[in-house]
């Protein structure tokens, strides 16, 4: 492991050059500041897989998840871009992320964007950018993360993923439902997670026949389209399998 993502993890500290920060420093917001070490190794598995020639990142705060993802570009192609927007970066973050990406050795494959992601995504998308990879991680709130798939979608190449953080929150969730309406989506399976799925299904199918009064207030969307479809967890994967090709009537209830 690179040595300043692995000081990171180890000490959950961050330094600005002046002063040493907690991950979770009472001067900064409350809101969850980085991946965990499972959720990097889920990164970094995905992009040995996809080997991105070019990926994206949206929301960078301390950098932790930069550093997984160009700790693995650099292991499968060296020569890769990768795109980060963070609008906040040098404000309300201090610039700690790009000072870890730059004392990581891994400031040559950025392309930095201090802009909020609906300004930017546009631009990309005009100047005919292709994506492998892309990793959605920025403000939370439904329409943004939809947003932000609508043009990752159109960026991503066959064969491509995008990856959503904070998966278990109900905004992302419904998002990534509705992308998996989509025929040129499916889950990327996590080595241990369809056994691990099949068992908390089938304790909840258990539970609810044991107690059928309960068992109808159980969201059947919970049993039926989120734990089937594979989209529990804090990290969730789809990649894209065919052509968006959906005609202009297409819709899809999620």
């Amino acid at each position: 492991m690179n040595a300043v993502l692995e000081s990171i993890l180890s000490t959950a500290t961050v330094t600005d050059g002046r002063q040493v920060l907690t991950l979770n420093h009472p001067e900064l917001p409350t809101l969850p500041t980085h991946v965990d070490p499972a959720e990097g190794a889920f990164l970094q598995e995905l992009i040995a897989d996809v080997r991105p020639r070019t990926s994206l990142e949206i929301g960078m705060a301390y950098g932790v998840s930069t550093l997984f993802i160009c700790e693995a570009l650099q292991r499968t192609r060296p020569d890769a871009r990768h795109i980060v927007m963070d609008p906040y970066q040098r404000s309300m973050w201090r610039g700690i992320g790009l000072q870890n990406a730059e004392r990581a050795g891994f400031g040559g494959m950025l392309e930095f964007h201090e802009a909020r992601s609906e300004f930017v995504l546009p631009q990309l998308l005009a100047r005919e950018t292709a994506l492998d990879f892309a990793f959605i991680d920025g403000w939370h709130t439904f329409d943004q993360v939809m947003v932000e798939f609508y043009y990752v979608n159109r960026m991503l190449r066959v064969g491509g993923v995008v990856a959503f953080d904070d998966a278990d929150r109900r905004t992302v969730n419904r998002v990534i439902r509705y992308a998996l309406n989509y025929p040129a989506y499916e889950v990327v399976q996590r080595k241990a997670q369809p056994a691990m799925r099949r068992s908390m299904l089938g304790r909840a199918r258990r539970w609810a026949s044991r107690f059928p009064q309960a068992g109808r207030a159980l969201r059947s969307d919970l049993l039926k389209r989120d734990w089937d479809l594979g989209i529990s967890g804090s990290c969730v994967a789809l990649r894209k399998i065919a052509a968006d090709e959906r005609s202009s009537r297409w819709y899809a209830d999620f």
